[in-house]
């Protein structure tokens, strides 16, 4: 726009210009200087008259003062009482024109400096007040050699100082004042300076103008050619890009069309000569096409347009874009289309559209119950038909919640964790716990879940697969093998106890019945030795058989059994051992319960004393109507738990907890002991 207004506008006209913007520049500096110089003239009077009111004040002051003074002495001198009442009179009518006249120059007050001199002026009037109305007041009462006394000691030095600040205000008044006008002398003259400095800079303007009008028309010239250069660029790129760029007239009637348009469409330029836009647009496109668009309800510039144009060989072609309308009297008389092909991008919007309606069938119609959450803020974003039935929910309940919400209580602090991990992890996982349904009903369940994008959302779909009834039947087979393994360790128990030990016991009695003083002495090392290793095996196949023995809780009470276990692995008293047994007398455990408990303890002191090597056991037994819960804990050296180890120690204590629908939490680390939790529910 700029190049074609500097080709379309005289070179006389520019010069004309140019001279009237720097006549005009003159004019402003010699009116800038006149209202300078008349703002500076009014400071100057400003200021003159300012310090000769200042000083006229202070004059006024320093004449009262000398007047208080010259009357205190006269009532000094005078005995007279009605004298005096007349003097003090003259005395108070001098104070309070004074006083005035302070008032009227502190309003005058600008600089600091000039307010600190007011100051010290307004504290010694004040002082010499107070002096003088002591002195009167002496001199009222009769004391007239003590008032004469006390002027010649205090009164006249309050009036020296205060006639001293007086003079030092006036000073600084005067130098003030004619500080200022010579800082105005200063500024009149550095704004001389700048004027004809600037005065000069006009002049210097004037010639380099009209260098500067040679050089543009020089540049014009060059401006010209470049432009005639871009058309040609401009009108090669049209040409030879990839977007559909056509023209037409405000009829419709195509007047240009690139390469790319004569391709995709099929047409040369004698057929589209022959047609207008409406002949090639699709049925459904030609609502959305308007010959007259007027620039108050369509503006000049549409975008983001669809169209469908139809090619030579009837094939579809769906385009995108932007339309430039020109106007001209708010009329239209042409427009521009830039449109690129997306065909096939809306054929494989398409097929998204179609792949997404068979997953939501795929998710709608799965037998599984399948849950989408927002993994930011665990809210509940879609479930199918068979977590609704499954799960007792309706579709509104189900949005109202959270992920969270359906996780049974024990195991929410470790799902907690996992779902802050899967935050930063787009992995697939898989996991085991409980979940509660609407009616509070526990279920077994194993989750497999995926990343998954929903309507914006970073979520994940997971798929519920109940496991209830499978582990159901799979504890009660555990626990039927468990009770034949108990029944068998019963047998294997009494067999050692009552027949190998009898056995071992005979061999003993017998080796007793030889005579010793007839055999020879290394015969007689060897029954000895016989006999001891014969002890030896006696005392160790009664504590497996003790072992094996399942503890009879009829003869014996639950918490005596564990003391009795406790006070077996601490013999030789290595171990600091606390144990609390926290079972109310009205709750009482099943036989099953009790036994599973013991054998949780016993495996895990078994561990303890093989590996721990700990110092402190602590026990701990609570139990209620509902629960019960077991803790053991142990300050040995601890494992790292995300070493694979051999034993089964620790899987057994796991397994014999689900066995009963509970669960067992194992924490430790290399240094820190080991604890182990065990729940399990009694109702």
């Amino acid at each position: 726009m700029k190049r074609q207004l500097l080709k379309r506008l005289p070179v006389r006209y520019v010069l004309l210009l140019s001279f009237i913007v720097l006549i005009s520049g003159l004019i402003y500096v010699q009116v800038a200087q006149y209202n300078q110089y008349n703002h500076l003239a009014n400071q100057y009077n400003a200021i003159t008259g300012n310090s000769v009111d200042k000083l006229s004040l202070l004059i006024n002051l320093r004449r009262g003062s000398d007047y208080v003074q010259t009357q205190v002495l006269h009532l000094l001198l005078s005995k007279d009482p009605n004298e005096i009442a007349v003097t003090r009179k003259k005395i108070q009518e001098e104070i309070d024109r004074n006083d005035t006249n302070m008032r009227e120059f502190e309003k005058l007050v600008i600089a600091k400096e000039e307010k600190k001199l007011f100051d010290s002026l307004t504290y010694y009037r004040k002082q010499n007040s107070a002096v003088r109305a002591f002195l009167m007041n002496l001199a009222v009462e009769g004391h007239f050699n003590k008032s004469q006394k006390f002027y010649l000691d205090s009164q006249h030095i309050t009036y020296e100082h205060l006639q001293k600040a007086n003079t030092l205000l006036a000073t600084f008044v005067k130098d003030s004042a004619s500080h200022q006008k010579n800082r105005l002398n200063t500024t009149i003259a550095s704004d001389n300076k700048k004027t004809l400095e600037i005065n000069l800079f006009i002049v210097a303007l004037l010639i380099l103008m009209g260098i500067a009008v040679l050089r543009t028309i020089q540049k014009m010239k060059e401006d010209h050619l470049q432009l005639a250069e871009s058309e040609a660029k401009y009108r090669y790129l049209i040409e030879h890009t990839n977007e559909i760029i056509n023209r037409c007239d405000a009829s419709g009637k195509i007047i240009f069309a690139n390469k790319a348009f004569k391709e995709k469409l099929g047409y040369d330029d004698e057929e589209l000569a022959q047609l207008s836009i409406p002949d090639i647009l699709d049925e459904n496109s030609m609502n959305t096409f308007n010959p007259s668009p007027s620039p108050e309800k369509d503006g000049t510039l549409l975008k983001n347009v669809q169209k469908i144009y139809i090619a030579k060989s009837g094939k579809k072609i769906r385009v995108e874009g932007s339309i430039i309308i020109e106007y001209r009297n708010r009329k239209c008389i042409a427009a521009e289309a830039y449109f690129n092909d997306i065909t096939e991008k809306y054929n494989l919007q398409q097929q998204l559209v179609a792949s997404e309606k068979k997953y939501r069938s795929i998710f709608e119609f799965s037998p599984l119950p399948k849950i989408i959450y927002d993994i930011n803020t665990y809210e509940i974003l879609q479930v199918n038909t068979a977590a609704i039935q499954h799960y007792g929910y309706n579709n509104k309940e189900w949005l109202s919640l959270k992920i969270t919400d359906i996780i049974a209580a024990n195991y929410l602090p470790e799902a907690k964790a996992a779902l802050i991990q899967l935050q930063q992890n787009s992995e697939a996982f898989e996991s085991k716990m409980k979940h509660i349904t609407k009616n509070g009903a526990l279920i077994d369940v194993e989750i497999r879940g995926v990343p998954f994008e929903y309507e914006g959302h970073k979520a994940r779909l997971i798929t519920i697969l109940d496991v209830t009834e499978r582990n159901e039947t799979e504890n009660r087979i555990s626990k039927a093998i468990m009770e034949t393994q108990e029944q068998e360790h019963f047998q294997i128990s009494a067999e050692l106890h009552d027949n190998v030990n009898q056995i071992l016991t005979g061999a003993v009695f017998t080796l007793g019945l030889l005579k010793k003083e007839s055999l020879p002495a290394q015969q007689l090392d060897a029954i000895v030795t016989a006999h001891k290793y014969i002890s030896m095996a006696i005392e160790t196949i009664r504590k497996i058989s003790h072992r094996l023995a399942p503890p009879s809780f009829n003869l014996v009470e639950f918490s005596d059994s564990i003391q009795m276990l406790l006070n077996g692995v601490n013999k030789d008293r290595k171990y600091l051992i606390e144990y609390v047994y926290n079972v109310p007398k009205e709750v009482k455990l099943p036989d099953d319960v009790m036994l599973n408990l013991y054998r949780i303890l016993q495996e895990q002191l078994n561990n303890i004393y093989k590996y721990a090597n700990a110092t402190i056991i602590e026990v701990n037994l609570n139990a209620d109507d509902k629960e019960v819960e077991l803790y053991i804990y142990d300050n040995g050296r601890g494992f790292d738990m995300k070493i694979q180890r051999n034993g089964i120690g620790l899987s057994n204590i796991q397994r014999r907890a689900a066995l009963f629908s509970g669960y067992a939490r194992i924490l430790s680390s290399p240094g820190n002991g080991c604890s182990v939790k065990v729940f399990i529910p009694l109702s």
